[in-house]
Parts: structure tokens; C-alpha cells; sequence
């Protein structure tokens, strides 16, 4: 975990931290001192605001969040920590989850963070031992299979929640393989724009996407109960 996904997750639930998040404060000096801060921050706020909440508030603040994801980390951590206190000192925030359906579009979403992650994702030569991979997708309560064709696995963000992020090999070529257990669409989502193709499905738990390029052959539906097991 880097230092922003850490700031990220505590500004939004700083008391639901656990897992990666432990791990990763219990080795920083400057996320322990993030966390010294915005402790001094929360106490001053905590004094300072008392105010009557109108009814929609909450709805509309987070719709708004949502249409800015894209500028979301451009602003100062102040504002951040500001906008995230605010939220949980008047109670509008109670866990920093998307419910079944993200507001955003999730296609969007993906294709978004294939701009940003794609290239790295995809420039990975090393072939992930079995072991590798279990002990990142555990993180999610899965199990991933095949296990033997992974280049890649990560945890990285999507939208404002978290998805695992694969890179597979799939009849000698690359494709991109997320799981996303908050966030799932009502039905399979095909799509294909920015030079990318592919689907998005719900599952039991979350959904899955499995795209590539557009001259890529991808996997049916069916993959993505055959890939992913709970647990």
C-alpha cells in the first residue's frame, strides 16, 4: 500500500483501518505522522461545528464527489481532510462504500483507471507463483483461478472503492482482469471506447471486468464465475 491509498482510506473511515492499512501505519513514519495530525485536526473540528443537517444533504454532497472523481486528488490534503471531518463530524458518513451500484458509470470507472494504471499493469514480465497471488487476492476473500497465468495482481483503486487488479494471458495474449466486491451493475455491461473493449458482470458478491485491446479476443461470460471463488 502506498502513502496516498493509506491517506485515502483514513480521511474516509480512519475507525474501520484494518488489514493493509495496519500493516502499511505500522511501518510509515510520515503516515504516522498523517495520522498524529489529523487527530489534532478532528478534536479541533469536533469543537468547533455544530450545526442541523437538511434533509437530501448527504445525497447530493456525495453525488457532487462523484462528477469531480477525476480532480478528487489534485486538491491539498487541508481540503481533504476538511471535506472527510466535516462529514463525520456533523454524521453523514458512516463507511466510505459504494452500495450495489456505483453513481458513476462503472465502464467509466475502469477504462479511467486503465489510463492511469494500464501501462504499468501491462510492462510486467515476472509470472506470479501461485503463492503470489493468493496472498493478494486473499485480501479481498477470494480465491483466483487459473493461478498458473498471472502476471500481474494488485491492489488498486477504482472510483472511490478498490478493486484486484490482474493481468492474465489468455490464448497468448493480455488482457486485464478486476474484481470489484462493492461494486456491481444490475446486469452485464459490454462496452468498448478509448481504444479498449469489454464486459463488466455482477456476481454473488461484487463483479468482475475483463477487457483489452480492441483487437484482442476476450473471454466469454462465462469466465468470470470460473475464475473467481469465495472464500
Amino acid at each position: 500500500m502506498k502513502c496516498n491509498e493509506f491517506e485515502f482510506e483514513y480521511i474516509a473511515a480512519p475507525d474501520e483501518i484494518a488489514g493493509d492499512a495496519c500493516e502499511h501505519l505500522q511501518g510509515c513514519v510520515i503516515c504516522k505522522a498523517f495520522v498524529a495530525e489529523q487527530a489534532v485536526f478532528e478534536k479541533q473540528l469536533a469543537d468547533a461545528v455544530c450545526c442541523d443537517v437538511p434533509d437530501g444533504f448527504r445525497h447530493s454532497i456525495r453525488e457532487h464527489v462523484v462528477n469531480r472523481q477525476s480532480s478528487f486528488w489534485s486538491l491539498p490534503k487541508s481540503s481533504l481532510a476538511l471535506v472527510a471531518s466535516l462529514f463525520m463530524a456533523i454524521g453523514l458518513v458512516s463507511t466510505y462504500q459504494f452500495v450495489s451500484q456505483p453513481a458513476f458509470p462503472i465502464d467509466r470507472l475502469i477504462v479511467e483507471h486503465l489510463d492511469h494504471d494500464g501501462v504499468r499493469s501491462m510492462k510486467a514480465s515476472h509470472q506470479l507463483t501461485p503463492q503470489e497471488l493468493a496472498n493478494v487476492a486473499e485480501g479481498f476473500g477470494v480465491r483466483v483461478k487459473p493461478s498458473s497465468r498471472a502476471s500481474f495482481a494488485e491492489k488498486c483503486p477504482i472510483g472511490k472503492s478498490f478493486g484486484l487488479h490482474m493481468v492474465y494471458q489468455y490464448k497468448g495474449q493480455p488482457i486485464t482482469v478486476i474484481y470489484m466486491p462493492e461494486m456491481a451493475p444490475e446486469k452485464t455491461i459490454p462496452f468498448q471506447y478509448a481504444g479498449l473493449k469489454g464486459w463488466v458482470k455482477p456476481l454473488k458478491v461484487g463483479s468482475i471486468a475483463v477487457l483489452a485491446g480492441v483487437t484482442i479476443e476476450l473471454p466469454a461470460e462465462e469466465f468470470a464465475g470460473q475464475s473467481i471463488e469465495w472464500l
